[in-house]
């Protein structure tokens, strides 16, 4: 009985036991995500190979060498030959992916994509065309060359548009990396450059090719386009089998894909302009620790392993970011700030301390955290809670347990740096900060022309000198400003071809488009406070030449000639005071100073500043002064000065008053200096501003706007009448301007309005202006300059030692 017992419960156990297996397999959960890693170096043909978990391909119905597809989620998809990792110890959400097959999609290593099984193999290549990423031009194509390209192909067994295959030997000296140009192309779609070098090309006797046009002649039979591949619109790129002896390979000048692919294109370090200094920085910074950690271990020391880039939007920040990532080989992990914060307590920092984790598992590798500041924001402010508290601890002590932790470097960008938490950016942590200021003309250059230079020549007629003078005038735009300028100025151009009915080969971008879609692009340093200045040239303003003559060389000196100002050791003036009666053009200047500079303009009026709540005044003029440094070089215009800097002696100020004088005074000449910004200000009493001021260092120059003499006074009379149509013979205007002396521009204009005013009155219709309309105006105008204002003025101009 006892046998039959144990017999019994034998057969249950092994029930047991066979139902269990028969759940696991059941219970086996498909990653919805897999994260991309690289085939090892010495696998012989992993070219076109992905290599999944065992687990994965027999839920997915995958056997060796059948065919799968990988894709971003949402994206169009690579495919690739699926093989089971040799190594089951890894994670079922781990694939192997190809050097070859990431260059198509630009698949970073960490990555996250979507697997699939394709059911259909993919068809037979007739012809596949090939470049080289060093784009040269090879001619004849050595033999030895032609096998490795056949070695390759074969091994790699599938072939499409983008893949690039590394370290190909061209000759004893030169190493090249080959790149799939297109694939089933017929010969009329072919480059005008290209050289057949597969299957059976006829050689001469020292093994060498023949020349192309021969050979063009025994391709020329074939019509490849009848029977073209359509891109299919679920992969990326399009994929083919390679045949020996039966798939044509033509070698050309092209060193990237067909762009009728569309596929992504890897940002470089030599694809960023203007950015040479920080790139150099960020390069030793991240590779050294990254792939050469030993020395820095010989000198027993930890290699950095945090940088910060910090600076205004739009300035590339996010772009290097990008670089780092596709020039070094290392394992990528992204933050984005908002992404990873969760509703449930504690599954931030979870997620955080996972993504450390596999940072730390699959080395080398970088974290990248875009915008931290929402991430880590300062415990010390008011808005902070609990919970962001609890992440900035976390990601702390994150960074702390970095040190042993082998090739890991963590870079973060920002916008906004002190509103990092500050127990972040110290050693240790965030070793290095790199401030990606706004560039400045020779950056602007250098990002114009790598800009244009990928417009293809018959695409663009601009030349060198156009865009030296492009990058000059536009002052205070960003990277992003200037790539939307010439994404604009393709878009005044396509405007252009449709209303002149142009064919579109013959469109091309000219200086003309450019400059007309600077009008539509604001400068993102100036966004905030962006004026819309008036047109008023220096031709506008009658007379006044030595003031003119003074506000040219202040202000284009010291930007003409900066390598003189430089080798004298002399600084350039910081601010001009135009001071004198009410109506006589400062103001006016300002405006003719703020269009004929063409450089970065800001108008501040006196009261506007003042703010009820305490410290905002203050804060006000710092914040103008910061985005004036930002867009240097720029002009800041005070106007009605006397308001903002009343004398403290006199006890005419309020304290809130005295408070922005002070701010004023710090910002113009304090302790920080104040480059390529120049104040200039305008007051009608000069004796009520503050000394301290009027001083050499802040407002150096001290320069009296008076009344109009008599031939300014004529010039003004010329410009006002010059569309009334008067009769030079009945109206006299030299006996108007001598009439009129005493009296200052504006009420020499608005002699001219009131004839004009008095003439429609008359007549509705008329369309001319006769003496006795100017008679008229003359009866109803009083001077407002006494001959005690004069002296007035004399007396300021006397006391402060400078002569009008």
């Amino acid at each position: 009985m006892a046998t039959k017992s144990n017999s019994s419960n034998s057969k249950k156990k092994t029930g047991v036991s066979s139902g269990a297996s028969e759940e696991t397999k059941t219970k086996f959960k498909l990653p919805q995500q897999f994260i991309v890693r690289p085939i090892d170096n010495n696998a012989d043909n992993g070219q076109g190979v992905i290599e999944i978990n065992a687990e994965v391909m027999k839920y997915l119905e995958l056997k060796n060498d059948n065919f799968c597809m990988i894709s971003r989620e949402g994206e169009k998809g690579i495919v690739g030959i699926s093989r089971a990792l040799k190594d089951d110890s890894s994670q079922t959400n781990v694939i192997k992916v190809g050097k070859a097959l990431r260059s198509v999609g630009n698949l970073l290593l960490g990555e996250r994509v979507e697997l699939k099984k394709v059911s259909k193999q993919p068809e037979y290549l007739k012809s596949v065309s090939v470049g080289t990423v060093q784009h040269l031009q090879i001619s004849p194509v050595p033999l030895s060359f032609v096998t490795e390209i056949e070695n390759r192909f074969n091994q790699s067994g599938i072939l499409m548009p983008g893949m690039i295959f590394r370290s190909l030997q061209l000759d004893e000296k030169t190493l090249v990396d080959l790149i799939i140009f297109d694939v089933n192309q017929s010969l009329e779609e072919l480059p005008d450059t290209y050289e057949a070098v597969l299957p059976n090309v006829p050689r001469t006797s020292d093994n060498s090719l023949i020349s192309p046009d021969s050979v063009n002649k025994s391709f020329s039979k074939l019509s490849l386009s009848e029977h073209a591949q359509d891109i299919d619109n679920n992969y990326l790129s399009s994929p083919g089998l390679f045949k020996m002896k039966a798939t044509n390979v033509f070698v050309t000048a092209e060193s990237e894909p067909s762009s009728k692919y569309g596929l992504p294109h890897p940002v470089l370090y030599n694809a960023v302009g203007g950015l040479k200094k920080e790139t150099s920085i960020l390069k030793s910074t991240v590779e050294f620790p990254l792939h050469q950690p030993q020395l820095f271990t010989d000198f027993g020391i930890n290699p950095p392993r945090g940088i910060l880039l910090h600076g205004p939007p739009g300035t590339g920040k996010t772009m290097l970011l990008r670089c780092v990532a596709n020039e070094t080989d290392a394992h990528i992990l992204t933050i984005s700030g908002p992404s990873i914060v969760s509703k449930y307590l504690g599954e931030t920092e979870a997620a955080l301390r996972d993504i450390f984790n596999e940072a730390k598992r699959y080395q080398p590798s970088i974290i990248f955290i875009d915008e931290i500041d929402s991430l880590a924001p300062n415990r010390a402010n008011d808005d902070s809670g609990e919970v962001e508290s609890r992440v900035v601890a976390t990601l702390l002590t994150l960074m702390d347990g970095m040190d042993g932790s082998g090739r890991l470097a963590v870079v973060a960008a920002t916008n906004r740096p002190n509103s990092i938490d500050p127990a972040l950016r110290r050693p240790g942590r965030f070793d290095q900060e790199i401030e990606i200021s706004i560039p400045d003309v020779e950056a602007r250059h250098d990002i114009l022309r790598k800009q244009f230079s990928r417009m293809s020549k018959q695409r663009q007629l601009l030349s060198p000198e156009d865009i030296s003078n492009i990058a000059s005038k536009t002052h205070g735009y960003v990277g992003a400003d200037l790539i939307a300028l010439c994404r604009e100025s393709v878009m005044k151009t396509i405007q252009r071809g449709l209303n002149e009915n142009i064919e579109r080969d013959d469109l091309k971008v000219g200086i003309n488009d450019v400059l007309e879609a600077m009008a539509d692009i604001r400068p993102s340093a100036m966004r905030e406070i962006f004026l819309e200045t008036p047109k008023v040239y220096w031709d506008d303003i009658g007379g006044q030449e030595e003031l003119k003559q003074k506000m040219k060389e202040m202000i284009q000196l010291p930007l003409e000639a900066a390598e003189t100002f430089a080798k004298l050791g002399v600084s350039a003036p910081k601010g001009v005071l135009l001071y004198g009666p009410p109506g006589c053009s400062k103001t006016l200047t300002a405006k003719a100073l703020a269009t004929e500079s063409g450089i970065n303009f800001l108008a501040v009026k006196g009261p506007e500043i003042f703010n009820k709540y305490v410290g905002e005044s203050e804060r006000a003029i710092r914040e103008i002064f910061r985005k004036a440094r930002a867009a240097s070089p720029s002009i800041i215009f005070f106007d009605e000065i006397d308001a903002l800097s009343p004398d403290r002696d006199s006890g005419s100020g309020t304290s809130a008053a005295n408070h922005v004088l002070t701010s004023l005074l710090n910002e113009i000449d304090g302790v920080e200096e104040l480059k390529g910004v120049i104040i200039v200000a305008a007051t009608n009493r000069p004796d009520e501003i503050d000394p301290a001021l009027l001083r050499p260092g802040r407002l150096d120059r001290h320069i009296y706007v008076g009344p109009p003499s008599y031939d300014a006074r004529l010039q003004i009379l010329q410009k006002c009448t010059k569309k009334f149509n008067i009769d030079t013979a009945i109206v006299d205007l030299k006996a108007l301007a001598e009439c009129t002396d005493g009296c200052s521009g504006a009420e020499v204009v608005l002699l001219c309005q009131e004839a004009g005013l008095a003439a429609i009155m008359e007549d509705t219709t008329t369309d001319k202006v006769e003496q006795r309309h100017f008679t008229k105006a003359l009866a109803g105008i009083s001077r407002g300059i006494t001959p005690e204002m004069l002296e007035y003025y004399s007396a300021f101009a006397a006391r402060s030692g400078i002569s009008k």
